[in-house]
């Protein structure tokens, strides 16, 4: 028997393959993004490029009436929900609470964190439900980590041993270990390093991103970012690949972005709309899911930018917004070549 989740991803999905643009049922997936406050200052994270001034009011915590009506009005329909963005959640008091109310055995968590506050009680509870920590750690060296995040590698490696002697203990069949790597030319040959770090700790996947400079200028990101350059970083990330496969992790593909090449490699490198056919890849997320920021904004991916919201949970009840204009508006271009330009720029490989 089906349960709620169940049918109304199916109802969704029939909506999609017709290609509704009204979503008959509520999302069962979404982004809540609890606070974009951080405890580090990360040197490729673009809130701390010296190329933008981000006003103070960028780092806050969801605000309280943001929350009132996210637990309302989205979490209790749903079954994935995502707790990343562009801050720490275990620095919010609003994570707690939220993580209060969406625990549950029928319920998918993944929750994304710097690996610097630990707190056994609540990853307990989330170790023995079927959720995904996923831990940043971009370096398998002390000097390297402090360079690049500003923080102590014993640091991460401590919280990545409390959860791995959680998971011993109590870890439901479901649960995973995931690690998080920002390519750099300072850890560029620690690729593998940093693979046998994960397995060391029991980690089910390691997932290795380019640094992305989002029109950065700065030194830092002039000397670091090798997004541009796949001659020099897929060698490495190969021998890595090769030794993730042989301990049992999972390592997903690697995109890079070369402006100024000729099309045909620049397709090579990065994920395209189209396949080897000429068929153009389908995306379902606008039917199946939606993000919410602190102060409300609705988007219906991590790929949109604020300015492009779709609207507001204070101005609007959600469901008027998952079957408003904006929403309506992209579900019926996404999967054709008119689509919004932030789909065309999109390095998630989330098209089928």
């Amino acid at each position: 028997m089906w349960d709620s989740f169940t049918i109304r991803r199916k109802m969704n999905s029939f909506a999609w393959h017709r290609g509704w643009t009204r979503a008959p049922a509520m999302p069962v997936n979404a982004w809540v993004i609890a606070t974009s406050r951080c405890n580090l200052k990360c040197r490729t994270c673009p809130a701390h490029s010296p190329d933008f001034n981000f006003p103070e009011t960028c780092f806050e915590d969801m605000r309280p009436e943001v929350f009132e009506r996210v637990k309302r009005e989205l979490l209790p329909g749903l079954k994935n929900i995502y707790l990343s963005g562009a801050g720490e959640p275990f620095l919010a008091p609003v994570t707690y609470e939220m993580l209060d109310r969406i625990i549950h055995p029928k319920r998918h968590i993944l929750i994304v964190t710097n690996g610097t506050i630990i707190r056994p009680d609540y990853l307990e509870r989330l170790i023995r439900v079927p959720s995904r920590i996923r831990v940043s750690l971009d370096g398998a060296t002390p000097e390297v980590v402090k360079h690049i995040r500003g923080v102590s590698l014993d640091r991460v490696r401590e919280f990545m041993k409390t959860v791995q002697e959680i998971r011993r203990r109590a870890g439901h069949p479901e649960f995973e270990l995931q690690l998080n790597c920002v390519i750099t030319r300072s850890n560029l040959e620690q690729l593998t390093d940093v693979v046998e770090l994960a397995h060391g700790y029991g980690a089910d996947m390691v997932s290795f991103t380019n640094f992305e400079p989002y029109g950065r200028a700065d030194d830092f990101c002039t000397r670091e970012s090798l997004m541009t350059d796949p001659e020099t970083v897929l060698p490495r990330w190969r021998r890595a690949r090769q030794r993730a496969t042989e301990l049992g992790i999972v390592m997903p593909e690697l995109y890079f972005d070369c402006p100024g090449r000729p099309e045909e490699e620049r397709r090579e490198y990065q994920p395209t709309v189209y396949d080897e056919t000429g068929r153009m890849r389908q995306c379902a997320i606008p039917w199946w899911s939606l993000y919410v920021e602190t102060h409300g904004a609705v988007k219906p991916c991590c790929i949109w930018p604020d300015d492009a919201a779709v609207g507001n949970i204070l101005e609007h009840p959600l469901r008027t917004i998952w079957n408003g204009p904006a929403y309506r508006a992209l579900r019926r271009t996404v999967n054709t070549p008119n689509m919004p330009e932030h789909c065309k720029r999109c390095f998630v490989p989330s098209r089928i």
